[in-house]
This record gives structure tokens, sequence and C-alpha cells, in this order.
């Protein structure tokens, strides 16, 4: 199991160090690699990935958390995430969180010494000792993206497993424990519930006592991983958010055997033990839609044989309305998953194959690496669990976009298949008939925009995840132009796809400042960000600023907007890096042209 751990050395001595960090990735990705494994590797990581601009991730403790550090670093590095990972001293949260420059995930981790504590407390008593122990934490955590992980219990105690759920019992205090952090985390926070992921893996094999009594380490090596999974889970779902696809197989996925063979009634489904399970893993798909996932179809088959289960079979849990986008046909599944992601406007990284052939999965894995690929088992009573696994969908709550985001792309492919019957762009986009929202932003529409700056990354001049401390600190300075953007037209709705955070300049009386400025993609050449510049522009004169400044920070992903205010006739005064400053009087600018009535 650990072969490429000396491929990966071989290479990085033989100089060739973005090929042993390859071998590193690659060798990490199966789900069976153990627990000791991932910390050598991870050691490893440590010592010769230079990546300093990855987000760097701290974790703070009442336990000992170093064996936790190349763990996570190799957790991510499988998915393809270069992390810092860096901890504290045992037990020394509040000193700690003192000193350094903040994080951007702090990572906080409670034991139970002084929750379990030998004196006379009351459960009442203990959880509000706690409890303020942890806002205290969380109020000097200084911008940080926050994970919260909860309370736990090793064994039910002396009361045994019978009492140790009532009064004075263990469980219980530790489940009045976590209700109260949950109910009194900060906005925009991650939550690892420990007491779930150590109850479903086994605490048996999860915690370690004589580690715990050698190193203050609670958790046993396979333990160790187990978290750091979710941890990973945790920091992804708050810097760029779950995965946005779920790319689904059909004949012996969806349903048991070919579709082709058998017809729409033939398939297998319901009245057995097989059938029972494919409709468990339809039901699971149609969950995952209803908090936003899209789901989309690649399926190797004749188009009609495909569509006529979803069409007649009224066994079936999903139906074609569920699918964004629907690709049956004999080309490389490959190809069809890059097609979606053009129409969708979705990178592929945003995309999960779920395939019950192992040939298809390699065949995809090898043509587009970006694409995460599920290790699909043989039973389909294990699908479900086998992506619940991956935790690719973990996310923070959802928001009422989110949930409307399957509808939002199937009309955008409506969109798309009626751009071809209009003459030119600008009779396309009249014909959309498109009518915008703008609002200031607000308590109702802040995790939406908190969402929207931690995962936006395309359309993102700058790429700033702003927290909600930082928005309120500015709406409370009353000077800025801070907007959203909801659009809709005749298709349907796409809900809110814009933001503009423009501050006064620090530097200069008189100028405003444009620290962001971001748009969902699926709105990309319909002149929605030249719609939003011009109200910038109104707006900042409104407030009485004579001039505007803003950046272009370049990122891997944002080099299609790295002209965006060329085009709006901004001057640029600075260039290092690729990254540009622009200034220009509000005089000297006109508002761009675009199709959009209010």
């Amino acid at each position: 199991m650990s072969d490429f751990i000396s491929e990966s050395n071989r290479l990085r001595k033989a100089g060739q160090l973005a090929e042993s960090l390859d071998a590193l990735r690659n060798g990490l990705r199966p789900a069976s690699v153990d627990a000791a494994t991932h910390e050598r590797a991870g050691r490893l990581l440590k010592k010769h990935l230079d990546a300093p601009k990855a987000p760097r991730i701290r974790l703070l403790g009442q336990c000992t958390t170093s064996w936790m550090v190349p763990v996570l670093g190799a957790v991510a590095w499988a998915r393809g995430t270069a992390l810092r990972v860096e901890d504290g001293e045992y037990d020394s949260v509040m000193q700690e969180l003192a000193h350094g420059e903040p994080p951007d995930v702090l990572v906080l981790i409670p034991w139970t010494q002084r929750l379990f504590s030998d004196d006379e407390r009351t459960e009442s008593e203990r959880i509000d000792a706690e409890l303020a122990f942890w806002q205290a934490a969380w109020a000097q955590r200084k911008g940080s993206k926050l994970v919260q992980v909860g309370y736990d219990w090793t064994a039910p105690g002396a009361k045994g497993v019978m009492l140790g759920g009532g009064a004075g019992g263990p469980m219980r205090l530790v489940r009045r424990m976590n209700d109260a952090l949950r109910h009194h985390l900060p906005s925009g926070a991650g939550w690892v519930d420990i007491e779930a992921i150590s109850g479903s893996f086994g605490r048996e094999r999860f915690y370690d006592a004589r580690r715990f009594f050698w190193t203050k380490q609670p958790f046993s090596e396979e333990g160790t991983l187990r978290l750091c999974r979710h941890l990973f889970a945790a920091a992804r779902a708050l810097l760029t958010g779950p995965k946005k696809v779920l790319v689904l197989d059909l004949d012996n996925t969806l349903w048991g055997g070919v579709v082709g063979e058998l017809g729409p009634y033939g398939v297998q489904l319901g009245e057995s033990a097989d059938g029972e399970a494919f409709r468990a893993f339809q039901a699971h798909c149609k969950g995952l839609a209803s908090r936003g996932i899209v789901l989309v179809v690649a399926s190797k088959n004749n188009d009609a044989d495909a569509r006529e289960p979803f069409e007649k079979n009224p066994d079936m849990v999903l139906r074609l309305g569920d699918f964004a986008a629907f690709q049956a046909n004999w080309e490389p599944k490959s190809w069809n998953i890059a097609r979606m992601a053009e129409t969708l406007r979705l990178g592929l990284d945003s995309f999960v194959f779920f395939d019950d052939n192992p040939a298809e999965r390699e065949q995809v894995r090898q043509a587009l690496s970006q694409v995460e690929v599920v290790d699909v088992p043989e039973d389909p009573s294990e699908y479900v669990a086998a992506l619940e696994a991956t935790l690719f969908y973990e996310s923070l709550p959802p928001t009422a976009e989110d949930g409307e985001r399957g509808a939002q792309y199937q009309a955008e492919a409506q969109r798309d298949a009626e751009r071809t019957a209009f003459a030119s762009l600008d009779d396309y986009l009249t014909s959309l008939e498109m009518v915008a929202d703008l609002r200031p932003v607000d308590d109702a529409d802040m995790q939406r925009v908190v969402q929207l700056l931690g995962k936006t990354n395309q359309f993102n001049l700058t790429t700033r995840r702003h927290g909600e401390d930082q928005l309120r600190e500015w709406l409370k300075d009353g000077r800025g132009v801070l907007y959203t953007l909801r659009v809709r037209d005749r298709f349907g709705d796409h809900g809110l796809i814009g933001v503009v955070l423009g501050v006064p300049d620090e530097d200069e009386d008189g100028v405003l400042r444009v620290d962001t400025f971001l748009m969902s993609c699926r709105v990309i050449g319909r002149t929605v960000e030249q719609y939003l510049w011009a109200r910038v522009l109104a707006r900042a004169g409104e407030l009485g600023y004579r001039h505007i400044r803003a950046e272009f920070l370049p990122t891997p992903k944002n080099a299609q907007v790295a002209r965006l205010y060329d085009d709006f006739g901004m001057v640029r005064v600075s260039e290092l890096e690729g990254a540009v400053v622009y200034e220009a009087g509000l005089g000297s600018l006109e508002p761009p042209q675009n199709f959009l009535r209010v």
C-alpha cells in the first residue's frame, strides 16, 4: 500500500518534484489507504510541497492534535487540495489564539476533562462553563473561518449503557453540550459532529485509551484518519463549498439490468432486494437534488431507450425533470461530461462521477483528472453508503437559492438551445427579457452573500473571502456601495447571482475602492456585469465619490475576467505579477450598454 511513497521519494531524489507529488496524490486516492500511510505521506508533503498561497488551517484543542497535522494534509492532497496545516500546544486554546496571524480556517477540538471533572457542579453549570469558554474562543478568531468540533463520550461509564443516557450520565451530558454549542454557533461556521462520526465508525476502533494516557491524543490511528476526513470536508465547505454536480450512469446504477434489452418495465426496481436498493439510491440522489446538487446523466445507450424508464416505469423515484443535462449516446463518457461542464458553465472540478462499470470509471479518471470518481461497490445495497463516505456534498446549511439550482440549470439549457435561432446576439439578449433586482446587502441575504464570497472563483475579480463580521462592519459604516443582484428572464429565475462590495478607500478621500466584484458563471456574456457596473457608478456618484479604484488579482480560475475593467474604460495604474490596479475619475466613465430592465 505504501509503495507509492517509495516511488514518490525516488522521483523527488531524481529532481522530479511535480511527478513526486503526483505520485503521492494518486497513491492516496483509494479509500482503502490506511492511517499510517496517510501520516507518512503527510510528513513527506509537509517537507516538499511548497504552496505559500495555500489555505492555512490551524488546529487548536483541549487534546493533543499533532498527529492530525500530517494526516489532514494528506487527506486534502488526495483530493487535489494543498493545505498548510499547523497546530498549537496541548490544551492551550486561549493562549494560542492570542498569538500569530489568524489562519484561513480555525478548527477547535474539545475534550472532556473539564466537562466530566469530578466536582459538585450540576449538568447545566458544566455546560454553561464550557459554552462560555468556546464563545470566548470564537470571539478571538480575528476573521478566520470557524470549524467547531463537538464533544463525545468514549464509554458509558460507571452508570452503564442503560443509565448513561439519563440524568448525570456522560451520554446525556455530551448531547446537551453539543446542542448548546450548535445553538450558539456563529453564523457561517462549520460543525463536525464527532459523536455521530465515532458512532458510525465504532467507538472501540475510533478511540485509543492507551494513546490518550500516554500522549493526551484520544484518537486511534484509524480514528484520526476518519476525523481528518470530516475536518477536511468541513474546511472545504467553508472555503469552496461542496461539489456541485453528480454524474450518474443508468444501467445497473439507477436500475438493475440493461434497458435496451429489458425495456422500461423489465429493469429491476422494487419487489426484490436489489430492486429496493436501486430505488433507495435514487431516493438518496433526489434528496441531494433538493439541497441544490445538480444531477446529470452520462449513459452509453440509445437516447430514446434511456429516457423510457423515467417516462413510463411507475417504480422510478427520479424523473427526467430531476436532471439538468441528459447525455445518452455511444461516445466516451469523458466527452459527454466535458460537454455538460461547458453547457452548465461549471468547472470540471465541480463534478463527481458515479458508474457501476470499473472500465468507465477508469476512462473518466484518465481523461478528466479534475473529476472525482467514486469507487462504486458491486452490491447496489452499498451504493448510498459509498457515495456518503466520500463527503463530497458536505455543506453549510443550504440557502433558498441552493434548493432551486437544479431548475436554474435546466432553464439554462433551454436558453442555450434557443440562442441559435437568432440572427444576432443583440436580438437574442433582447428576447430573454431580463429583469434586474438590485438590493443593498441585508440580513436576509447575508448567508447567501457569504456563501458566494466563499466559493465563487471564475467570475471573481479578487476572490477575497470575507466573512459576516467584515460585511457587517462595512454596512455599519454606511459609506459603501454594497449590492446584491438577482436576475430573472422569460425562462426562469437565476436567483441571487451577483455581489459587489465597494468601500471608502483608506488612503485617499473621495475614492471608492471596489473590493469585490463577482457573479455566477451562468449569466456571463449577457451584459449582467455591465448592468451591475453601471449601478456601481451611479451610486458612487450619489454618495459624492470623485474617483473609483479597483483591482484584478489573478488566480488559476479567473482568467476570463482579466480584462473586464479594461473593457469598462478603467485605467491601469500599476501591475505586478499579473495583479492590476485600476483607477478612473467618475466623470470620465460611461455606463456600459446592457440588456436588462429594472
